[in-house]
Order: structure tokens, then sequence, then C-alpha cells
């Protein structure tokens, strides 16, 4: 499991060209579905300007079919340059590229068809390494539509949003992740949406923007080992 920094280091952004009413710095608020959108349907860039310590980036809620990567840093040195299809159905992107110096990120986006590119979140900082979930980690939707039945018997259903969730435990070293997890990330910044991939597969199914749904708590099982039990909703 990893978890992008909440410190974020991105310190600035300049985008190939953005709407007036979908600007760049969107994309650092917290909010999904705020994006920053180009001004037409062609391969458009963000390039961010990141301090020393950032190891991973993290984006959600994209149109583009293709995103390239590219990290350099003082030299020039490129320290990462890879292009990554990304699924419409599951449109989230988390790269782990190593800590890194002060760099120059851009990130491209392609393939937008007839529609124009857009980006909500992007997250750049170090990030936190834990142990996988346990088997029986739960997957589910949470459905903000509308939904009511007329006095007919008819239902009415308005389409909203439906965003994902996860739950379930995982093992840490008490004495160094469990303190780092409970209070060096959630209780400094409690139930405030974070980068998540919530499984180091190379896929990036499991790679979600998202707030604490429940408060974690932690069992202290064994002399060295602890669980904490998670549960995660996708941000709007």
């Amino acid at each position: 499991m990893y978890i992008i920094d909440p410190t974020d280091l991105i310190t600035d952004v300049t985008p190939s060209t953005e709407d007036a009413d979908f600007l760049a710095v969107n994309f650092q608020d917290n909010f999904r579905t705020n994006p920053w959108k180009a001004t037409g349907s062609v391969e458009s860039t963000l390039t961010l300007t990141v301090s020393t310590g950032s190891a991973a980036i993290g984006l959600s809620y994209m149109n583009s079919g293709t995103v390239n990567v590219l990290v350099v840093t003082a030299g020039p040195t490129t320290e990462h340059d890879e292009l990554y299809t990304i699924d419409s159905d599951n449109p989230n992107l988390f790269v782990n590229y190593g800590a890194v110096g002060a760099a120059t990120i851009t990130l491209t986006f392609a393939d937008p068809g007839t529609t124009i590119p857009y980006c909500g979140i992007v997250r750049c900082a170090a990030v936190h390494e834990f142990n996988n979930p346990k088997y029986g980690m739960t997957e589910g939707l949470k459905d903000y539509s509308i939904v009511k039945r007329r006095n007919s018997g008819a239902l009415y259903y308005k389409s909203r949003d439906i965003v994902r969730t996860f739950s379930g435990q995982f093992n840490v070293t008490r004495d160094s992740d469990f303190y780092t997890f409970m209070h060096t990330i959630i209780k400094a910044h409690g139930q405030e949406p974070l980068f998540w991939k919530v499984a180091d597969l190379s896929n990036h199914d499991w790679a979600i923007f998202a707030e604490c749904s429940g408060m974690p708590s932690g069992s202290h099982s064994y002399f060295e080992q602890s669980n904490i039990s998670f549960s995660l909703l996708e941000a709007m």
C-alpha cells in the first residue's frame, strides 16, 4: 500500500492552455470533479515545478487515452519518462518514480478523441509505503444518485456520481509504521482526501483519491506487530 504524503510539493504549474472557467490550480484542491481543462481537443500539457523530496505522483478524474509522465532534475537528468494508458472506466494513475531532488514534471495528456482534455486531481510528494491489505479486502460502490419511489410505484432515478469504496485490514510494525499511519498521517490530517494506491499491483485499478469514511482503528494482537482496519470513500 502507498499513500502520497499530504504535504504537496508542487510549487508552480504552467499549462499549455487552460479554460478561463477551469484553471490549472483547480487540480490542487480536494474536489475531484472541479478540474483543470484545456481549451481544445488536442494534446495538452501541465508542467509542474516540484520541490526536493517528491517520490510519487497521483492523477485522478481524466478523460485522455494516454498520459506521459516525464520527471527531470538538475543537469538535466531524466529520472522517469513513461507513457501510461488510462482506463476510461477508472481514470486514475499512480506513479512511484523514487525520491528525487527539485524537479520539473511534464504531464502530457493525449488521445482525448473529440473531447477537451481535463484532469481533476494531481498530487506530488513523498510517499509512505505500508504492507498490502490482507486477503478479504472489500471493494464496492456508493451511489449519490437521487432515488425515489413514486406513489404509482414507479421508480424516479436522477443519475449522479457513483464512487468507489474500499475497506480491509493490513499488518504493520508497531513502533514505526503503526504510528506513522495513525498519527503522522491520519491524526494530523483527519478525513482530508489523500492519494492512495491500496495495493502495489502494476495496474492502477486500486489507485484512488479518497477520504477515510471512518477513522481507522488498530489492534495490538502481537508483540511487535499490529493490525489496522481502514475504510476509504472516493472523494468527489
